[in-house]
C-alpha cells in the first residue's frame, strides 16, 4: 500500500468516526423506537386484562357482602331456636326492610311499627332492671304453646327479661323470603313484615332467603328440623 492510499484510508476512517461523534443517537434512536413499541403493546395488554378483571373482583366483593347477612341469619336462627326450646314457648324472627329481629312470638299480624315499639320497650325495661339490680325470672309458660296475641301484653312475671336480638342489613343489600308453600320469593320492602316462627320443639318452617347486592345474588335454604343451612347458591342478578 502506497503512502497516499494509507493516508486516504486514514482520512476516511477519521471522517466516519467524526460523523458518529456528531450524531451519536442514530443507532440508539432506532433501538429506542423499537423498545417504545414493545412498551405500548405491554401496556395495552395490561389495560385489557385489568378491564376484564374489574367486573370479576366487583362480583366477588358483592357476593361477599350478600353472603354476610345470610351468615348472620344462620347464627340468629340457632340462638332463637335454642331460646324457644329453653323457654318452652314459640319465638320468631321478623323480617323487615331494615333487617331481622328475634323476639318471643307476638302476633301473626305483626306490623313494623308494633315490632319497633315492642323492641324499644323491652330494651328500656332491661336497662331499668339492670340499674335497679332486679334479677331475671324464668320465662312464663305460654298457653297451648303460643304467646299472647297482643304484642303490648306483658308476661305474667314482672321481672321476666325479654330476649331480643336484631341485625341491620348492609347498605345496598335487598332480600326476599320464600317459604316452602310459596312458588317464588317475596321481596321484603317498605312496611312489609314476614315472620319465621320457632316452636318449643325446635321445629321451624322451611324457608329460603334470597339476598341481592348489585352484581351478585346469594340464596340459602334452612332446614325445618335444625334451622341450619342445607343448601346454598350464588350467581348474577
Amino acid at each position: 500500500m502506497s503512502g497516499n492510499e494509507a493516508t486516504g484510508t486514514k482520512a476516511q476512517r477519521m471522517h466516519i468516526g467524526l460523523r458518529c461523534i456528531q450524531n451519536p443517537k442514530s443507532k440508539i434512536q432506532k433501538g429506542s423506537a423499537f423498545t417504545l413499541i414493545e412498551l405500548v403493546i405491554v401496556l395495552t395488554l395490561l389495560a385489557i386484562l385489568m378491564a376484564a378483571a374489574i367486573p370479576s373482583v366487583r362480583g366477588l366483593k358483592d357476593e361477599q357482602i350478600a353472603r354476610e347477612p345470610i351468615t348472620a341469619l344462620a347464627k340468629l336462627a340457632k340462638e332463637t331456636r335454642l331460646q324457644a326450646m329453653k323457654d318452652k314457648r314459640p319465638y320468631q324472627i321478623a323480617f323487615t326492610a331494615k333487617g331481622y329481629t328475634a323476639t318471643r312470638y307476638l302476633s301473626p299480624y305483626m306490623q313494623a311499627g308494633q315490632l319497633e315499639a315492642f323492641v324499644a320497650k323491652a330494651e328500656n325495661d332491661i336497662q331499668q332492671r339492670e340499674e335497679a339490680g332486679i334479677p331475671d325470672a324464668p320465662a312464663p309458660d305460654s298457653t297451648n304453646g303460643f304467646a299472647n296475641a297482643n304484642p303490648t301484653d306483658k308476661p305474667a312475671a314482672s321481672t321476666y327479661k325479654e330476649w331480643t336480638q336484631s341485625y341491620t342489613l348492609p347498605d345496598g343489600v335487598h332480600y326476599g323470603t320464600q317459604f316452602w308453600y310459596e312458588p317464588e320469593s317475596s321481596p321484603i320492602e317498605g312496611d312489609a313484615v314476614k315472620l319465621w316462627v320457632f316452636q318449643p320443639t325446635g321445629m321451624v318452617t322451611p324457608i329460603t332467603i334470597h339476598m341481592q347486592r348489585e352484581a351478585a345474588t346469594f340464596a340459602a335454604t334452612f332446614s325445618a328440623l335444625t334451622a341450619d343451612i342445607v343448601k346454598e347458591s350464588s350467581g348474577n342478578p
